[in-house]
Formats: structure tokens, C-alpha cells, sequence
């Protein structure tokens, strides 16, 4: 009598709902540190540009600066080559685009931002009207606790303490003005400081 031979065929195992649950938690975990990583790679080359443009802003605002406080000297209307001397602002008169011409240069220091205005001489006799003033932006997020101008008189050596504020504009030999930017406080990199200085030529003694 033959004999029969009885195959038992398990059901294929695959994953429960619970093993399903897992698998799925790894994989938004191991998602979300990604996508967390390539936002921090985003920020932190976003904050390099940020960082490299205000550095470009800073050198060009500086070397204008040395230039105009280099070439300062008596208006067309007679008044001194330094009008005003403050930590927050500063006039002068130069010739700054060499029409022999003294333009009022007025830097100042508002709301976060270091603005240069130019004003040419009209008339005859002249005049400097404030309606003729081009306004330009310098630079943006300015760090204003760390921002100012200094004044030295004609005895500055390169250690000597600034003139105290009120400065009396008529014994301005030397400015100095420094920059600090910080794009945004709450991320690196830090402030971005930058000085620039220069000597008033028509004005210079000891220098």
C-alpha cells in the first residue's frame, strides 16, 4: 500500500503593524535629520555670502570715506573744511568728483544704516541747498553700538585718546571712523568691524 505524503506550506511571513510603525519612525527620523542638516548647510552659506557681501560694503564705504576726509578743505562759500564733527555724523566739503568744486559730504548714522549725501554748490554767491542732496545708502545692519566716528587734533601720535565730545570741529586734524555689521545678532558668524582713518591734507601739521 502506498503511502501519502502530506506537504504543510507555511504562509509567507511579512511585516506587522507594529513592525510596519517602526520601520516607518526610522525612516521620518532619519528624514527629518536630513532635511534639519541640509536647512543648517543652507543657513551657514547663506550667512558666508552675507558675511562676504558686508565685508565688500565695509571696504568700499571705507575707502570712500578716506578719500573725501583726505581731500576736504574750504567750501565755495568760505566755511571751514569740517562742519560738523559728531560720533553719529560727520560734514565735510570736498571735491569729490574733480570739477574743482567743494561738494558738502555728509556721513551719518541712522536707524542701522551708514547713509553718504553729496550736495553741490549752486549760485552765485553759492549756496548748499539740502533739497540738492543725493542721498546714497552705505551699508546696511549696522552694529550702532560699536559704530562711530573719532577725532584727533593735530597732536595725535597713534596712541593719543580721541577729542571729547562736543568735538570743536576747528581743531579736526584726523578721523577716524569705524564699522561694525551684523547681519542677523541671533546667528554666526559675529560682527564685522572695519576701520578706516585718514588725515584732513589742507588741514594736516603734525602729520
Amino acid at each position: 500500500m502506498s503511502q501519502v505524503k502530506v506537504v504543510t506550506v507555511s504562509p509567507s511571513k511579512g511585516f506587522s503593524l507594529v513592525e510596519m510603525l517602526v520601520v516607518i519612525g526610522i525612516l521620518g527620523i532619519i528624514g527629518l535629520a536630513l532635511s534639519n542638516f541640509q536647512v543648517d548647510v543652507w543657513r551657514q552659506n547663506a550667512a558666508q555670502q552675507s558675511a562676504l557681501e558686508a565685508e565688500g560694503e565695509l571696504r568700499n564705504t571705507l575707502r570712500q570715506f578716506m578719500h573725501d576726509v583726505r581731500g576736504a578743505s574750504q567750501s565755495n562759500t568760505g566755511s571751514y573744511a569740517v562742519e560738523l564733527a559728531s560720533s553719529a555724523a560727520l560734514t565735510i566739503y570736498s571735491d569729490v568728483d574733480g570739477d574743482v568744486n567743494r561738494e558738502r559730504v555728509r556721513y551719518r548714522l541712522v536707524n542701522g544704516t551708514v547713509t553718504r549725501g553729496t550736495t553741490k554748490p549752486t549760485g552765485s554767491p553759492a549756496s548748499y541747498l539740502d533739497a540738492n542732496e543725493s542721498i546714497q545708502t552705505m551699508v546696511r545692519s549696522v552694529a550702532t553700538a560699536t559704530t562711530r566716528f573719532d577725532y584727533f587734533d593735530g597732536s595725535y601720535m597713534g596712541t593719543t585718546s580721541p577729542l571729547t565730545v562736543p568735538v570743536d570741529h576747528s581743531r579736526v586734524r584726523f578721523i577716524r571712523f569705524t564699522i561694525a555689521v551684523d547681519k542677523d545678532p541671533s546667528l554666526p558668524p559675529a560682527a564685522i568691524t572695519m576701520t578706516g582713518s585718514a588725515v584732513v591734507r589742507s588741514l594736516k601739521d603734525n602729520f
